[in-house]
């Protein structure tokens, strides 16, 4: 019966673990992805720890190009059943005809081969005798090893559904007695998988495996971590097996390792092994990484072999000098370029390190290979995808640091470029780049000529960052800052969303009906002077409907993709400064644009201030003992009542001094109502009809003084004649 060299559950774990081993830790919340710009000078020295799951596939000795099953199965427990559903049992069910697939299940119930054959008695030859062999894998090999040739003695065309599985499960029967055989047969099953023979079970990847344990029992190591590194290019058995065989060797005595390190392929292994594990060797077991480092640089063969890993370790463990010399004997590579451009920066030549980047990016291949597919696991990819995507996100970090330094050069339109290159894993370093370095003129020309379309999601959720395409976010944090400097016409076209469109629109919309030109508001003073309305009830309506929907929508229409709103994380969460002194401080020339580009307010939520100030002067233009004005005025205090108490209760009070009774005014601050426009009308109809005996009385000693300066200034013209003449 086909099993794999390791279990399902030891590949799932062994995933899940390298995935977690990689993902970064900061603050509390979702998996924040890294800041390079946080600690620019601390991230560019130094030099990531790479993932020894990437690295070992270099050491494949197979071609990887098996073709991709139409359909793979991996085990997986049945909870309802609470038993564990083989991939066996799994493909037996699903690929055969539902009779022939029940035939099957009662074989599998029986407890000799000879039952099993009687059971499946109405099932073709090569189900029933695959069957059958399989029942007896466990308790008689011997009838199970020739019920399986005879599987393989069928015609061609009669064994196309089983001949896989025959092939590995006779081979696993002849490993411990005759494992050349073996062998032989496990490589026909792979030769035969790679012209177009249907392998369900992945059983050529698992066979890999089970060839290198037994060219390990005959010592041939270059041979066995071949194969593993093969493996590992399409599950995680060959690389978890080649992380156990690393520990075995290291834990060898000298006398029996140092024989071993002559072999290529062993003393590769093991570097590689020292390079991806380091902190956690310094950490359980210095002595250790001090012998085998020892090791691996006495033999001058050895050193020249792995120069660049060496060379790496060396950085690492703070020998610059050594690294430097090892490094002119490695080849180029992208680790050379890259290992190149921090010894440059430590020697602070960031010139030479601009350069040194440069060849490290373009040092990658151009198109990763595509990669085989492997069983699929129980999150998103298979493991082999996870290896191309950690290797292009090694590519995107060279490119981000590159644009980090070019931030501290003072190129900006450079290093915009480059994060922007770099990818969503390093969107927040990009965002403070867009947001508050470059100017709103520069970040639209970069984002017209660099920046395709986005597109919209096809839902109405939002999602974290990662779930959205970086010329998206570039686009719609250019359109928020675009509508936070009254550019409201032109922010419209970079909102990618159609909801935000429509809502930039309303805004737009509401802006306009809301601001007044000189005249309009002189009309207005004269109308509050007459307790007239001149056109402020309007204008005191469409600021508070502004006030709303920035309340309601400004995170998504103004906020700051990060501090102070955090738009990147829809507000959720929020980094706090580092008080610890940057090794590289921000120059001057970047500082005077961050303060250039500084947010009003510079407040956590800044557009919630700006909607209270919105809806305080919608109140100014209410009449005072109107229910308008007290729910502006609660408005703008229920918004900032538990963000910035001392501010909400300037607007209380405000509503005390000069506000009139509402019945509501108990829960003032905490529930209000929406103001009322026809009651404001009344309002300011009853107040002008009480204050006409007022304005009779003003309008008479208006004319009095009309009449008193007239003649005052007559007397003063002929006293002025007389003097003349």
């Amino acid at each position: 019966m086909p099993q794999l060299h390791f279990s399902r559950l030891t590949v799932l774990t062994t995933s899940i673990a390298l995935t977690l081993a990689s993902a970064p830790a900061q603050s509390c919340g979702p998996d924040f992805p890294l800041q390079l710009l946080s600690e620019r000078g601390t991230h560019l020295q130094k030099l990531p720890e790479p993932e020894f799951a990437v690295l070992v596939t270099q050491l494949a000795s197979q071609p990887v190009s098996w073709p991709v099953p139409e359909k793979v199965f991996q085990s997986q427990y049945d909870y309802q059943a609470g038993r564990l559903i083989s991939s066996t049992e799994q493909a037996e069910q699903q690929l055969l005809p539902t009779e022939d697939a029940k035939r099957v299940a009662a074989m599998r119930q029986q407890n000799d081969a000879a039952a099993a054959l009687q059971a499946g008695k109405d099932l073709s030859d090569e189900l029933r005798l695959y069957t059958a062999a399989a029942v007896a894998f466990r308790k008689d090999t011997k009838t199970a090893a020739a019920l399986f040739q005879q599987v393989l003695a069928l015609p061609a065309a009669a064994q196309q559904q089983r001949r896989s599985w025959a092939l590995y499960s006779l081979a696993r029967l002849q490993a411990e007695t005759a494992p050349e055989q073996a062998i032989q047969l496990w490589q026909k099953l792979r030769a035969e998988v790679a012209a177009g023979l249907a392998d369900p079970l992945q059983l050529a990847v698992a066979s890999l495996g089970e060839e290198a344990r037994l060219l390990l029992a005959q010592q041939q190591w270059p041979q066995a971590i071949g194969l593993y590194a093969t493996q590992a290019h399409y599950d995680a058995s060959g690389y978890a097996s080649l992380l156990q065989l690393s520990r075995q060797l290291l834990a060898k005595p000298d006398a029996e390792l140092q024989p071993l390190l002559t072999e290529p392929a062993v003393s590769r292994l093991l570097s590689l092994y020292l390079l991806s594990q380091l902190s956690g060797l310094q950490y359980s077991a210095p002595q250790q990484l001090t012998r085998l480092l020892q090791l691996l640089q006495q033999s001058p063969e050895v050193q020249l072999t792995n120069a660049l890993e060496l060379a790496a370790v060396s950085y690492q463990q703070g020998q610059y000098d050594n690294a430097t010399l090892l490094l002119k004997q490695a080849s180029d590579s992208p680790l050379k370029w890259w290992l190149s451009a921090k010894l440059a920066l430590r020697s602070n030549d960031l010139a030479a390190a601009a350069t040194a980047y440069a060849k490290a990016s373009k040092a990658f291949p151009t198109t990763l290979p595509a990669p085989a597919k492997a069983p699929e696991f129980q999150y998103d990819e298979a493991f082999s995808r996870q290896i191309s995507r950690k290797q292009l996100q090694t590519q995107c970090r060279v490119e981000a640091e590159a644009g980090v330094l070019a931030l501290q050069r003072g190129e900006y339109l450079q290093a915009m470029r480059l994060l922007y290159q770099a990818g969503s894993e390093f969107w927040q370093d990009t965002a403070y780049i867009a947001e508050r370095v470059l100017t709103t003129a520069e970040l639209q020309q970069f984002v017209d000529a660099e920046v395709p379309q986005g597109q919209p999601k096809a839902d109405s959720q939002w999602s974290w960052f990662g779930d959205t395409e970086p010329n998206t976010l570039l686009r719609q944090l250019l359109a928020r800052r675009l509508l936070r400097e009254g550019q409201t016409d032109t922010a419209q076209r970079y909102f990618v969303e159609p909801k935000l469109q429509q809502l930039a629109q309303q805004y737009q919309q509401l802006q306009q009906k809301s601001s007044a030109n000189a005249l309009q508001t002189q009309l207005e003073h004269l109308g509050r002077y007459l307790q007239l309305d001149l056109g402020q009830l309007g204008r005191a309506d469409a600021l508070f409907q502004l006030a709303r929907l920035t309340r309601q929508h400004g995170l998504e229409l103004l906020g700051y993709e990060l501090a102070p709103d955090y738009q990147v994380f829809y507000g959720q969460f929020e980094f706090y400064p580092s008080h610890t002194p940057p090794l590289w401080p921000i120059p001057a020339a970047e500082q005077q644009r961050l303060t250039q580009s500084a947010p009003v307010p510079d407040k956590r939520f800044h557009y919630r201030y700006i909607a209270a100030d919105l809806a305080a002067q919608s109140a100014e233009l209410w009449p005072q003992n109107s229910q308008a004005y007290a729910a502006s005025l609660c408005a703008a205090t229920t918004w900032l009542i538990h963000r910035d108490p001392e501010m909400a209760q300037q607007y209380y009070r405000q509503y005390l001094q000069h506000g009139a009774y509402v019945p509501w005014g108990a829960d003032f601050g905490i529930r209000c109502p929406e103001p009322d426009l026809a009651s404001a009308e009344n309002r300011l109809q009853a107040n002008f009809k009480a204050s006409l005996p007022r304005k009779r009385e003003l309008a008479l000693a208006a004319v009095l003084l009309l009449l008193a300066g007239a003649g005052g200034w007559a007397w003063r013209r002929s006293a002025q004649r007389l003097r003349s003449n």
